[in-house]
């Protein structure tokens, strides 16, 4: 049984989802700072550089790729789909490692996949 071309880009796709799903879950590298003052959290920043790079490397992957398909007249609605959804788990990872939400919201959970601010930070 051989393996078709386009069955390798397919796994290929789906494997970069699942590393830049769940990488920056398994090895975060997080720099964090909080403040508290009288036990109530006064400023909070945040930043996780796995799910930066893996976003950044993600995106950077997807492009090529699309553009290597569509030069190659092979691009299908499978890869589409594929795509959009590396695309949609990189800008996800791309935004919850940077900080940003934690910063511009004032929503605060006990575990929100680093999307809002701690209850208790120690």
């Amino acid at each position: 049984m051989t393996d078709f071309p386009g069955r390798r880009h397919a796994k290929r796709i789906g494997l970069a989802i699942a590393v830049v799903a769940l990488l920056p879950f398994a090895l975060p590298l997080t720099i964090g700072s909080h403040q508290t003052v009288n036990g109530e959290l006064t400023s909070y920043s945040y930043l996780n550089l796995t799910a930066l790079v893996a976003g950044a490397v993600a995106l950077g992957y997807s492009v090529r790729t699309y553009s290597g398909l569509r030069f190659a007249q092979r691009l299908t609605t499978t890869y589409k789909a594929l795509l959009v959804a590396l695309v949609m788990v990189a800008l996800f990872q791309l935004v919850r490692g940077s900080g940003v939400v934690p910063a511009m919201t004032e929503c605060s959970a006990s575990y929100s996949l680093d999307l809002c601010r701690p209850d208790s930070v120690q």
